[in-house]
């Protein structure tokens, strides 16, 4: 197959070609006098404007177009970018990713490939703060890791909650590693010291230095997901609400199972979250299916909402509904203890659903006895054996 890439970044080159399904690509600055028996052709939004896409199109009509924009300042522009590639029928890719995430996208796309290992990389966002995410992703942990021997990570990826206060924490937290994250040259033993081992989970908190709250890079937490998947067999991300910033984005790029958890709250359904869809990740190519809804904290009654109509709202189907255990949450978070090890309930039986889908679309290896079963605790250093 043959793809022609037009930037000046011939990085781009260098990482079409290192892939195995044999892709040979071309790299100019400009299309002028340029062959016309491409099979597929990358834009960089650095070399061509959004005006250019309907001329391209009319240069190469039947050919696959792949268009990534850069510095979108508006979500008019963001829309309007959308509007016009899908008029011409030109895919746009998401203006974070990096350039080893979107060569990796689109040969999937070109070569219609289902990379499984994604799976195992599963992230979790909130229409609103306070929806309970980061306790869904901790419990869920937990349930996880005694159905399965395989080493379960938890990263939390949300710039403003470090997530550390859950259960007794002792571990060092995201900022920690930001030296190391830019340079690109965290290793496996650097993260390794640095994760918190709560019994059957692993767990990185999150940034607790507010003046990094946004100044975290795409390609820094996309190196630290890296290195993780070198230690861990499952890495569950508690990824916030905040898609304007690279820990949340990154985690919508790297997984492969995203879920969307919410509560009977309006802000949640009606306030923030419609307008993050509609003006961040519908225009960068995103949908309400890339999504599988957990309805939080449900309350039965006619004075809220019910879940159909969650659903109709958010336009996604609900996977799991978590019920509300009112004073038994409240207890287990004075006591700095996981609902899941607090009590058995319909809580815990809706955990270890989402914890048998996990397993189910992972292709992860179930433990023999999950049941009572207690792990032995492993040292840090034991995660290279």
């Amino acid at each position: 197959m043959k793809l022609l890439i037009v930037s000046k970044n011939s990085t781009y080159k260098q990482l079409f070609e290192k892939r195995e399904e044999g892709l040979t690509a071309f790299l100019t600055s400009s299309l002028s006098n340029t062959e016309k028996n491409m099979d597929a052709i990358f834009l960089d939004g650095e070399m061509i404007q959004i005006d250019d896409l309907n001329h391209i199109r009319e240069l190469y009509p039947n050919q696959t177009i792949f268009f990534k924009p850069v510095a979108l300042k508006s979500d008019i522009l963001t829309k309007r970018i959308s509007k016009v590639a899908a008029a011409v029928k030109i895919h746009v890719m998401n203006e974070y990713s990096t350039e080893e995430q979107l060569v990796n996208e689109i040969t999937a796309r070109l070569f219609e490939k289902d990379n499984t290992s994604t799976k195992r990389i599963i992230s979790f966002f909130g229409t609103h703060s306070g929806a309970g995410v980061t306790t869904t992703v901790l419990n869920l942990a937990r349930s996880l890791s005694q159905k399965t021997d395989e080493k379960v990570l938890v990263l939390s990826l949300n710039s403003w909650d470090p997530a550390d206060y859950l259960y007794h924490y002792e571990g060092q937290y995201l900022n920690d590693l930001k030296v190391d994250l830019n340079l690109k040259n965290l290793t496996v033993q650097r993260l390794t010291e640095a994760i918190h081992y709560n019994d059957s989970f692993y767990h990185l908190a999150g940034n607790r230095d507010i003046k990094l709250q946004r100044m975290y890079q795409p390609y820094e937490i996309e190196h630290l997901i890296q290195i993780a998947q070198q230690i861990f067999d499952v890495i569950l991300i508690d990824a916030g609400t905040h898609f304007d910033t690279a820990p949340t984005v990154q985690s919508y790029l790297s997984s492969g199972l995203k879920f969307l958890v919410t509560n009977q709250e309006v802000k949640g359904y009606r306030g923030y979250f419609p307008y993050v869809f509609h003006q961040l990740i519908e225009p960068a190519g995103g949908s309400a299916d890339d999504f599988l809804l957990i309805i939080n904290k449900y309350q039965p009654g006619n004075t809220l909402i019910n879940e159909k109509d969650l659903e109709d709202e958010l336009n996604m189907v609900k996977i799991s509904t978590i019920p509300d255990v009112k004073e038994l949450g409240t207890m287990a978070a004075y006591q700095r203890k996981l609902l899941y090890d607090f009590t058995e309930s319909a809580y815990s039986k809706e955990i270890d659903f989402l914890s048998k889908l996990i397993i189910s679309e992972g292709n992860i290896s179930e433990s023999i006895n999950p049941i009572g079963k207690t792990k032995e605790k492993r040292g840090l250093f034991s995660l290279f054996n």
